[in-house]
């Protein structure tokens, strides 16, 4: 008797979505994968949200420096993206003596928020998690998210190789080649 095997192909399909666009210097984008509830954004500031959660505080000061530090006050400038994690960047950045928001932070901040940044005025967030070795690799609650990470900018990245996504004039808004805000890859 023959057995038939079939093989299954998995999609691992996304969407591009605007996360943040009410700072004055810049708009953040998410990611959210097909056919789930919440964006990889939100699952991480989910985990965090309960006042009685272990790194709450850490995760509402990481909040601040994305709405009003890098959103409305400064722009995603170099000095907040200085942690390059392979593909794609972690925040908090590494202490710097020009921004006191980032200071303030200190040098062993406990969680690190994949992203990739595209410009000043635009910054794709994705998940992130407790840095607990001396790697993200080597952190049980962020090596899947870093892998994650690498796979989305990779992805992001061809596209805009291939103009399937556009930055608008302005530099805030991210379109597919038709115009459409909803960005699928």
């Amino acid at each position: 008797m023959k057995h038939l095997v079939l093989s299954s192909v998995i999609v691992n399909t996304f969407e591009l979505k605007k996360w943040d666009d009410g700072g004055r210097h810049c708009t953040f984008y998410t990611v959210q994968w097909d056919g789930t509830e919440d964006s990889e954004t939100d699952k991480f500031f989910i985990r965090y949200e309960d006042t009685t959660a272990l790194h709450h505080e850490e995760a509402n000061k990481l909040l601040r420096l994305l709405s009003r530090s890098i959103g409305d006050k400064y722009g995603a400038t170099d000095d907040f993206f200085n942690r390059q994690e392979n593909q794609a960047q972690a925040l908090p950045p590494k202490p710097t003596a020009r921004v006191p928001e980032i200071v303030v932070l200190g040098t062993n901040f406990p969680l690190r928020l994949y992203c990739y940044r595209i410009s000043e005025k635009l910054v794709v967030l994705f998940n992130g998690g407790l840095k607990e070795a001396s790697t993200a690799q080597g952190s049980p609650d962020l090596s899947m998210k870093f892998y994650e990470a690498q796979q989305f900018t990779r992805k992001i990245e061809q596209a805009f190789r291939e103009e399937m996504i556009i930055v608008s004039e302005d530099g805030r808004v991210l379109t597919d080649f038709s115009g459409n805000e909803e960005i699928i890859l």
